[in-house]
This record gives structure tokens, sequence and C-alpha cells, in this order.
């Protein structure tokens, strides 16, 4: 799924952001990596059209998003952040 959590046309009708411990492994919602027990995460659970869906992030994933955020005031779609981090550096030096 590609749900984009600040589109304005789609926006969840719940949206809580939590930073715990991983209890046990998981895998990042955007690269794919391991999150090992015990190394802290970012864990984003919404609903859209009443399906609850969770995305864990591994650290490196969240700070090169909220930094691309910063820096650009886009949008990140989630499970599209490399994509849309790549698409956008290639405009920028194709200039």
């Amino acid at each position: 799924m590609n749900d984009c959590y600040c589109s304005w046309d789609d926006t969840p009708s719940y949206f809580w952001e939590t930073y715990p411990k991983a209890r046990k492994e998981y895998i990042c919602s955007e690269c794919g990596s391991k999150i090992d027990k015990g190394e802290k995460y970012q864990r984003i659970t919404c609903i859209w059209d009443d399906e609850l869906i969770t995305y864990k992030t591994c650290e490196v994933c969240w700070e090169v998003r909220d930094e691309y955020l910063r820096e650009t005031g886009g949008c990140v779609c989630f499970e599209s952040l490399w994509e849309t981090v790549g698409i956008d550096f290639e405009q920028f030096y194709s200039v």
C-alpha cells in the first residue's frame, strides 16, 4: 500500500505516532532493513477507510524523511521514501 500521510485529499481518520524501543525484531517499512530488538524506531498507526495500518520505520529512514520534509516542505508517501528522495534528487541535479 502506498498511502500518503500528507495528502489533503486522503487524510487518515486516525493518526498516531510513537518512538518505542522494539520488543522484537521488525522490518522497516521504507528500506526493508531489520529493526533489532531494543532499537528505537518510529511507529505510525493510521486508519484509512476503516482499515488500521501500522508503519514501522528505522531511525535512518525516519531521520531522512524528517530532513526531507524540513528542507522541501514536500510530501512523502509511506513505503516510498527512497523513491521520493531519489526522484527529487535527480530532478534537482538535472538542471
